[in-house]
């Protein structure tokens, strides 16, 4: 995390993200090899898993291209991505929820804003549906409560 004045940013580690790309790359590996195993013959659909395979491994290609640098930049104007791209302004937000009985993302918290938006989200980082964005999933517990508490300060400044 790096802070400057007036700006706060978090980077997710490289690793956790590239754990979560063999995880999945290596889950569907495994679908494909039990589907191809359910007959003894030799069938035309082992023959299709060919292409999926490559498809498949340039989907992890892309996924780790995409998705290697992921963060937040948080300043008194809004919660941006690294690319500066716009998640939620300050003023939109109507509170931060900390509450661990709430449906989140693991070690998350969850950001309730005053108006509906698009679907947006990034694995391992934050998912937004309708009024809710989940931040969590990949982050740690000290950096999710780092985060939380530096959007509150942030609302609670500008009101």
């Amino acid at each position: 995390m790096n802070q400057t004045d007036e700006n706060i940013q978090y980077i997710l580690p490289t690793h956790r993200i590239k754990i979560l790309g063999f995880v999945i790359f290596g889950l569907i590996l495994f679908l494909i090899y039990a589907l191809s195993n359910i007959n003894e013959k030799t069938s035309l659909l082992d023959f299709l898993l060919i292409p999926a395979l490559v498809g498949i491994g340039f989907w992890f290609r892309r996924f780790l291209r995409v998705y290697a640098k992921v963060g937040f930049n948080i300043n008194d104007s809004g919660l941006f991505n690294l690319d500066n791209t716009l998640i939620c302004s300050i003023t939109d937000i109507e509170r931060v929820d900390v509450s661990p009985y709430t449906f989140k993302s693991a070690n998350g918290f969850i950001i309730h804003l005053k108006k509906r938006s698009a679907f947006k989200f990034v694995p391992g980082l934050f998912w937004q549906v309708g009024r809710r964005i989940s931040i969590g999933g990949m982050i740690s517990k000290s950096e999710s409560k780092y985060l939380s508490n530096t959007l509150i300060s942030f609302i609670e400044n500008k009101h």
